[in-house]
C-alpha cells in the first residue's frame, strides 16, 4: 500500500504543480500581470496551503484512517479543478467592476483581489496543503516509525517534489503547447481523482496485514520493541531541548521567506540571463524543485544518523549561504558560458538543454542543501506519537506563511528598493543569522564549535561586503538571443573587435530589469537584457507605429488616444506630434519611465506634455477597467516570445481592444517578422484580422523586420485626400518626414497587404488564443533557431510578392491631377524598393498625360534598370582624364616599392577600364595593400568606388563613394560618383537613399548640360 501511496503522492505533486501555474496564469488574465497582482494571486495559493497545513495537522492524529481523508482530499481537489475554469468566466465582469468601484486605490485593490482570488482558491489550495499532514501520519503510526520521522516524511516530500519537477515539465514542454490550458486544467484534474480512485481500490485489495509489511530493519525494531530493548538498527533518538525545538521551528518559518526570496531573485536574475520566455521560466524552475528534491531526499537519509540535527540544521544554512556567494561571483560570467556551449550548429531542444545546464550551475548547489531542511526539521519537531500530524502540520503551515512573506518583500522591496544584488546579500544574511543562532542554541555542542561556527557565519557575512560586484554589462548583454551570441563567437574567432557598450542606467524594478546602454551617440533601453528600443535603427518603426493611424484618422474632432507600453517615449512622442485631444500611456514597469530620460533629444518629452497622462499598469487591464473609449489605440509591446507580453498577441485582448474603440476609431498594432517562423507570423496576423474585418499590414521602413497592423471595424480606404489633409499640419509633416514619410505618397508605398489579401495570405492559420497560448509557446522555440527562418524576409520584400497591389487599395489618383499625382507615387514606389509596382504606375502617369513628374518616374526607372557589365554607363570624367594616383609622401618615403606598384599597374588598370574588363581591372587593383588606396587621391577612389560595383561589392562601393559625395566641391566636377553611388545603393536595398542620390545626379547633370542616360549602343 505505501508503494501506491508513494506513487499517488508523486501524481499529486505533478498535479498540484500544474494547477498552481495554470490558475496563476488563468487569474493573471483577470487581474494583469503586475507584479502586485501576480504576488497576491501566489500569496492566496500559498496561503491555502498553509491553513490546509495548519488544520489538518490539527485533525490528523485523531483520525482512525489518514490515507482515506487523503484520497478525499485529492478528490476535492480534481474536483474544484474542473469547477474553477467555469467560475473564472464570471471574473472579468468582477475586475471591471472592482475598478469602477475602488479606481487606482492599490490597497483596497489589492484587498479585494486577495478576497476574490480566496473564494476561489482557498477550498482546493487548503485540500492541497492538508496532503502532507494525513500522509504524514500514515507513515508515522509506530514507535520504531517515529524515530525514522526525518526519513519517512521527508521522503514523502522528495517524492512529491519530483513529482512538481515532472508537472512542470510537462505542463511546460508538453501539455500546455499541445493541448492548452482547458485541456491540461482537465489532464490534471484527472490525475487526482485517478489517484483518489486507486487509493480507495488498493485499500480493497489489499489486506491489512499486506499493508502493514515491514522492512527488515523495521522487523527487528518491531522484535526489539516487544523485548523491551532499543534496536540497532533504529536511529539514535535526536538531542533537542524545548529552547532548540522553538528554534529550529522559528528557522524553519524564516528559512521558507529566504529560501522564496532567492527563488524570485534568481527567477529575475536567471530571467535577464535565459530570456523571459515560458520556457526559460520552466527550466528555472526545474533546476529549482531538482536541487530542492534532490536535497530532501539525501538528507532524508542522512537525518536519521545523527543525533544532532539541529547541529545538522546550522551547518546548512551556513553551506547554503556559501553556495550562494560562490555562485554569485559568476553569474554575471553566464552569457560567456553560453556562448562556448553554442559554438557549434547546435538543435533547439539542445540550446534549451544548455539553458537548463546554466540554471542548475545557478541555482543547484544551494537548492540541494535547502532540500535538507525539511527532514532535519521534522527529525526536531516531530515530538510525539499521538502528534506527528499536527507537528508536521504547524512546521509546514509556519514554512509557507515564511513563503508568503518572502514572496511580497522581495517582490516589493528589496528588488525596486536595493536591486538583485543586494537583495541576494541580503537573503544570505538571513541564513547566516539562522546558522549563528542555530549554533548558539544547539544542544551539547562544545563551546569552541558554537563559538567558531557563530565566527564562520559572522565571517562570512562581512566576506559578503568585499567580494566583486557583477558587470553589469555582461550581466545585461542579452546572449539568450542566439543571432547576438553567434555574432560575438564570429567576431571572437575571427579576432574582430566586439564593443561593449557603455552602461547608462540600471535599475530592477518590479516587474523587468531595465537598463539604458550607449554606443557612442546611439542609445539603447533593454527590459530584461532584450532591447525593446533605441534612437538609431529602431527610431523609424517608433516614429511610424505612433503616427501611422493619425494619417487615416478622418473624424471632426481631435483624436482621444491610448498607447500600451511606453519604451524610449518615441512612440508616444510621435503621437503628441498630431493635434490630438488625448493621450494615456500605460506601461508595466515604472522603471522604464525614468530610463526613457536618456531618449528626451528624441521623444519629444511626451511625459512633459499637458495632454499626456502616463501610468504604471498592466495593458489588458488599463483597457478593462475603462468605461471611456478611445478614437485611436496604439499596441506597441515587446516581442511575442516573452512571457506576458505574449498576452497582448491573443484573440481575447483584440476583442477587449476593439471594445474600447470608438465609433470609427482606428486600432494600430506592431508585429516582428524577424526571428520567427512564417506560419507563426500569419498565426498573428490572422488573429488580429479575425476580430478586425478591416486590417492593411505595413512595412516600417525598405526591408524592415518591423511591420505595423492598422485595423479597424469599419472599411478604412487608403486615400490620398485624408492622408494629404494631415501632413498639411506643419508640426505633423515633419515628425513623419523624420520617419521615412517625405510625402503622403510614401504611406501607401510601405503597404504590404490590404483586407482582402490578408484574409488569403492567413487562409488556414491557428489563431493565437488564451486558451492555447501557440505563439507563447512556438514564439521562443523560433527565437532560438532564428537563422531557418532568416530568408523569409526577403520573400515579402522580393519581386514575387503577390501582395499589396496598390490599384485595388488607393483612392484619390484620378481626375485632374492624376498624371502628376500617378508619377509621384510611382517615384515613392521606387524609392522603396517596389519597382514591379512602380511601373506600373509610371505607365498610368503617362496614359492620363505628360506630366513633369511622370517623365520624372520615367527617368528614374531607367536609370536603376538593370544593365549588363558591356552594357554603356556614364563615363566618370567626361572631356577628360581621371587624375593619375599620387602615393603621399609619408608612404613614398618608407615604401618606395609602392610608389613603382602604382606607377607600373595603374596605366594597366586604366587600359582594362577603357577596353571596360572591369572586374579584370578590380582585380588588379585587389592586390595593392588596403592602406594605400585611401590616400590616392579622390579621381582613385572614384575609379575604385566604381570597380567596386562593376565587381558588385555594393558595401565598398558605397563607403567610397558617399565619402566622395559628402564633398560639395568634388561632387560639383565629378557628379557622375552620385550616378553610381544611386545604383550601388539601389542594389544594397537601400532604396530611399538610392533615389535620393540620383536625383541629385538628374539635377546636376541638367545643370551641367550633360547627358543623364547612358548613351545607347
Amino acid at each position: 500500500m505505501r508503494a501506491v501511496l508513494l506513487a499517488c503522492f508523486f501524481l499529486s505533486g505533478s498535479s498540484g504543480l500544474i494547477l498552481e501555474n495554470l490558475w496563476t496564469r488563468k487569474l493573471g488574465l483577470v487581474f494583469g500581470s503586475t507584479t502586485l497582482a501576480i504576488a497576491t494571486v501566489l500569496a492566496t495559493f500559498m496561503g491555502g496551503l498553509g491553513l490546509g497545513a495548519y488544520l489538518a495537522g490539527r485533525h490528523a492524529d485523531r483520525i482512525k484512517n489518514p490515507v482515506r481523508a487523503y484520497a478525499a482530499a485529492e478528490a476535492g481537489i480534481g474536483l474544484f479543478a474542473l469547477l474553477i475554469p467555469v467560475i473564472l468566466w464570471a471574473y472579468p465582469g468582477f475586475n471591471a467592476w472592482m475598478y469602477r468601484v475602488f479606481g487606482d486605490r492599490w490597497l483596497l485593490l489589492s484587498i479585494v483581489r486577495f478576497v476574490g482570488s480566496a473564494a476561489l482558491l482557498l477550498v482546493p489550495t487548503t485540500l492541497m496543503g492538508a496532503t502532507l499532514p494525513f500522509l504524514a501520519r500514515h507513515f508515522v503510526m509506530h514507535p520504531w516509525e517515529l524515530r525514522r520521522s526525518g526519513l519517512r516524511i521527508g521522503t514523502l516530500y522528495a517524492i512529491n517534489l519530483f513529482g512538481a519537477v515532472a508537472g512542470a515539465f510537462f505542463s511546460g514542454f508538453v501539455f500546455l503547447p499541445l493541448f492548452g490550458v482547458t485541456w491540461t486544467n482537465v489532464t490534471a484534474a484527472s490525475f487526482n481523482l485517478t489517484l483518489a480512485a486507486a487509493i480507495v481500490l488498493a485499500r480493497r485489495r489489499m489486506p491489512d496485514a499486506v499493508e502493514g509489511a515491514a522492512t527488515a530493519d523495521e522487523r527487528l525494531d518491531i522484535a526489539a520493541v516487544e523485548a523491551h530493548q532499543e534496536s540497532t538498527a533504529l536511529p539514535p533518538p535526536p538531542v533537542i531541548d524545548e529552547r532548540s525545538r522553538r528554534a529550529v521551528l522559528l528557522a524553519f518559518g524564516v528559512s521558507g521567506a529566504t529560501a522564496m526570496t532567492l527563488q524570485v531573485l534568481w527567477t529575475r536574475t536567471l530571467a535577464v540571463l535565459l530570456g523571459s520566455s515560458v520556457f526559460s521560466f520552466t527550466l528555472i524552475l526545474l533546476a529549482f524543485l531538482t536541487g530542492l528534491g534532490a536535497g530532501a531526499a539525501v538528507f532524508a537519509r542522512a537525518s536519521q544518523r545523527t543525533p544532532h540535527p539541529v547541529r545538522w540544521l546550522a551547518a546548512l544554512h551556513l553551506a547554503t549561504a556559501l553556495a550562494v556567494g560562490l555562485t554569485y561571483l559568476f553569474t554575471d560570467k553566464v552569457p560567456y558560458l553560453f556562448t562556448y556551449l553554442i559554438k557549434s550548429n547546435v538543435s533547439v531542444d539542445a540550446i534549451l538543454f544548455c539553458q537548463f545546464a546554466l540554471a542548475c550551475l545557478t541555482v543547484l548547489p544551494a537548492t540541494l542543501l535547502m532540500g535538507g531542511v525539511f527532514p532535519l526539521t521534522v527529525r526536531v519537531v516531530a515530538g510525539g506519537l499521538d502528534s506527528v500530524g499536527q507537528d508536521v502540520g504547524n512546521a509546514y503551515a509556519l514554512n509557507t506563511v515564511g513563503a508568503i512573506v518572502g514572496s511580497f518583500v522581495s517582490g516589493f522591496f528589496l528588488l525596486p528598493k536595493l536591486g538583485l544584488e543586494k537583495g541576494i546579500y541580503i537573503a544570505v544574511l538571513f541564513d547566516l543569522a539562522l546558522a549563528a543562532m542555530l549554533f548558539w542554541v544547539a544542544p551539547q555542542l562544545p563551546r569552541r564549535r558554537r563559538q567558531a561556527g557563530v565566527a564562520a557565519a559572522v565571517g562570512l557575512a562581512l566576506l559578503g561586503l568585499v567580494i566583486p560586484r557583477w558587470d553589469l554589462g555582461s550581466f545585461t548583454s542579452g546572449f539568450f538571443r542566439v543571432s547576438i551570441a553567434r555574432e560575438y563567437i564570429y567576431r571572437k574567432v575571427h579576432k574582430r573587435n566586439w564593443q561593449t557598450p557603455e552602461l547608462m542606467f540600471y535599475e530592477d524594478g518590479m516587474a523587468t530589469t531595465v537598463t539604458v546602454d550607449r554606443w557612442d551617440k546611439v542609445y539603447s533601453l533593454k527590459n530584461n537584457g532584450k532591447v525593446d528600443a533605441s534612437n538609431d535603427a529602431d527610431m523609424p518603426t517608433q516614429i511610424i507605429v505612433g503616427l501611422l493611424p493619425f494619417l487615416f484618422y478622418n473624424q471632426p474632432h481631435a483624436p482621444k488616444a491610448a498607447l500600451v507600453g511606453y519604451g524610449s517615449g518615441v512612440t508616444a512622442g510621435a503621437m503628441t506630434q498630431y493635434p490630438i485631444a488625448s493621450l494615456e500611456i500605460v506601461e508595466l514597469e515604472a522603471a522604464v519611465y525614468r530610463g526613457a530620460r536618456f531618449f528626451e533629444n528624441d521623444n519629444h518629452r511626451p511625459l512633459q506634455n499637458p495632454k499626456v497622462t502616463a501610468r504604471v499598469g498592466d495593458g489588458r487591464n488599463f483597457l478593462t477597467q475603462r468605461s471611456d473609449k478611445f478614437d485611436v489605440i496604439v499596441s506597441e509591446p515587446s516581442n511575442p516570445w516573452l512571457t506576458g507580453v505574449s498576452n497582448l498577441f491573443t484573440r481575447e485582448y483584440f476583442k477587449l481592444v476593439k471594445t474600447r474603440l470608438a465609433e470609427h476609431g482606428i486600432f494600430c498594432q506592431w508585429a516582428q517578422l524577424y526571428e520567427m517562423a512564417p506560419w507563426n507570423i500569419k498565426s498573428i496576423l490572422g488573429t488580429v484580422r479575425s476580430e478586425f474585418p478591416y486590417v492593411y499590414v505595413f512595412a516600417a521602413e525598405d526591408w524592415s523586420s518591423d511591420t505595423v497592423l492598422i485595423g479597424s471595424m469599419d472599411p478604412l480606404p487608403l486615400d490620398y485626400d485624408i492622408v494629404e489633409h494631415a501632413f498639411r499640419d506643419p508640426i505633423t509633416r515633419a515628425e513623419a518626414k523624420r520617419g521615412g514619410f517625405q510625402s503622403p505618397h510614401d504611406v501607401f508605398a510601405y503597404v504590404l497587404l490590404g483586407p482582402e489579401e490578408l484574409e488569403a495570405f492567413t487562409a488556414g492559420s491557428p489563431i493565437n488564443t488564451d486558451d492555447n497560448a501557440r505563439i507563447e509557446f512556438a514564439a521562443p522555440r523560433d527565437l532560438l533557431g532564428y537563422s531557418k527562418f532568416e530568408p523569409y524576409r526577403a520573400n515579402v520584400y522580393g519581386p514575387m510578392w503577390p501582395y499589396g497591389r496598390l490599384s485595388e487599395l488607393v483612392r484619390g489618383y484620378d481626375g485632374p491631377e492624376k498624371s502628376s499625382r500617378c508619377g509621384k507615387l510611382a517615384r515613392s514606389l521606387l524609392a522603396h524598393g517596389k519597382s514591379r509596382e512602380a511601373e506600373l504606375w509610371t505607365r498610368r502617369a503617362e496614359a492620363a498625360g505628360d506630366s513633369p513628374d511622370a517623365r520624372h518616374a520615367r527617368l528614374l526607372l531607367d536609370l536603376v534598370s538593370t544593365r549588363l557589365d558591356r552594357d554603356p554607363e556614364i563615363p566618370l570624367a567626361p572631356g577628360e582624364e581621371l587624375e593619375p594616383p599620387t602615393v603621399p609622401g609619408y608612404l613614398a618615403g618608407n615604401h618606395p616599392e609602392l610608389v613603382k606598384r602604382v606607377k607600373e599597374e595603374y596605366p594597366e588598370v586604366l587600359a582594362h577600364y577603357r577596353s571596360r574588363r572591369f572586374v579584370t581591372g578590380y582585380k588588379v587593383l585587389e592586390g595593392w595593400p588596403e592602406d594605400l588606396w585611401a590616400g590616392l587621391g579622390k579621381d582613385f577612389s572614384l575609379l575604385t568606388g566604381f570597380l567596386d560595383y562593376k565587381a558588385e561589392i555594393y558595401a565598398d562601393a558605397i563607403d567610397e563613394l558617399k565619402a566622395l559625395a559628402d564633398d560639395a566641391a568634388y561632387v560639383a566636377r565629378r557628379p557622375e560618383l552620385l550616378y553610381y553611388l544611386g545604383r550601388s545603393y539601389y542594389a544594397a536595398s537601400q532604396f530611399t537613399k538610392a533615389v535620393d542620390a540620383l536625383e541629385r545626379f538628374v539635377r546636376s547633370q541638367t545643370v551641367l548640360g550633360r547627358e543623364v542616360l547612358p548613351t545607347k549602343l
